[in-house]
């Protein structure tokens, strides 16, 4: 190696002038490439993705088809390079936003968030198919119970003895029923601005915590810095038809959930309501039906229009944007406005009616 350097300096000490301009010009460059490919800066870039077949989330217990149903997944990368922050900045397809360590959570912190509200997502799926097809059919019937509010996000600046996953039962020795229920009790004691006793379980055993008011930016995180989620148990056996949760979480993220209930809703019953269309779509579900917005709905358009898609239901929120891209790549699929889980059954069943099948 050493008579290896040695020669490497002999030939380059001894090469003409404009050889050794252009050799250090490109270590230059060199260095320059691995500096910028390496240093870091408060970004986070948005690419398109892939689709995602929703079905494989939730089997039923019935002969019915699923149908071609898919969500829509996108890359997000958090604390990018310089090199790809100069990148994303050049290409039409991504999108870019700044990122406050101090107050916006991290790359594992998102994992979990992620985790969580696929979880809540799948059981909000399952709850909306169930409510809806029983309306078709009376024998259809679905056992759930009420836990409480699950933590889903903590975000840097909160004060508490909360973990991800903790289910929350009781303020200050007072149980609620809802999410609604439990925000009021928040507010409530919000005035006095002591910390809250939480009742919680965490592992199955019953724990209590102690969290502090905190003044947090504008955002939609609660005012101890956390966000939480109504969580139900859900009884297959005690169910008709019975159902199993089988995802693998090859993807995070709750904007499947308008999705994978149609899936399931069309697993329900006998008449398949896609009418074999392959349908995409966006957007949370709530447990009272209401479609909610999602991030990356450009790069969302983006990846549906490579798959030859028929249907694209994206959330009224994020309308504009999905309608502004669509015309943008001159995307050849039917972009449909929704509010509600049954505006997406509403227009499929108008299909069907339309189409005089």
């Amino acid at each position: 190696m050493k008579e290896f350097l040695r020669s490497t300096w002999s030939d380059f000490r001894d090469s003409k002038l404009i050889n050794k301009l252009i050799t250090f010009l490109a270590v230059l460059l060199y260095i320059f490439v691995i500096c910028i490919s390496f240093i870091k800066v408060n970004y986070e870039v948005i690419t398109p993705g892939t689709i995602n077949y929703t079905a494989a989330s939730v089997e039923i217990d019935s002969e019915n088809t699923s149908g071609l149903i898919y969500t829509v997944g996108v890359y997000t990368h958090t604390r990018i390079s310089l090199l790809q922050y100069w990148l994303a900045k050049h290409n039409n397809d991504f999108d870019i936003d700044e990122f406050d360590p101090n107050t916006d959570l991290g790359s594992a912190a998102q994992i979990k968030f992620g985790t969580i509200s696929k979880e809540i997502s799948i059981n909000n799926a399952i709850i909306n198919a169930y409510q809806e097809a029983s309306k078709k059919d009376d024998s259809i019937y679905l056992s759930k119970e009420y836990l409480g509010v699950i933590v889903s996000a903590i975000t840097p600046y909160a004060k508490t003895g909360l973990d991800y996953s903790d289910i929350i039962i009781a303020v200050n020795d007072e149980s609620f029923n809802n999410i609604d229920e439990f925000k009021a009790l928040i507010e409530k004691y919000s005035e006095d601005a002591n910390d809250l006793m939480l009742t919680i379980v965490r592992d199955e055993v019953q724990k209590t915590v102690y969290c502090s008011y905190v003044n947090i930016p504008e955002s939609s995180y609660l005012s101890l810095g956390i966000a939480v989620y109504d969580h139900y148990k859900l009884d297959s056996d005690k169910s008709n038809p019975k159902f199993s949760v089988v995802d693998e979480y090859t993807s995070i993220g709750s904007s499947g959930g308008g999705m994978l209930s149609l899936a399931i809703y069309n697993s329900l019953l006998p008449e398949d309501i896609t009418k074999s269309k392959k349908i995409v779509g966006t957007g949370t579900i709530e447990l009272d039906g209401t479609l909610g917005i999602i991030a990356g709905v450009k790069q969302k358009i983006i990846t549906a229009n490579k798959y030859n898609v028929d249907i694209f239901f994206v959330t009224a929120t994020n309308y504009d944007v999905a309608k502004a891209e669509y015309d943008r790549i001159g995307a050849t699929f039917e972009l449909v406005k929704v509010t509600y889980f049954v505006d997406i059954l509403n227009y499929l069943q108008g299909l069907e009616t339309t189409n005089g099948e």
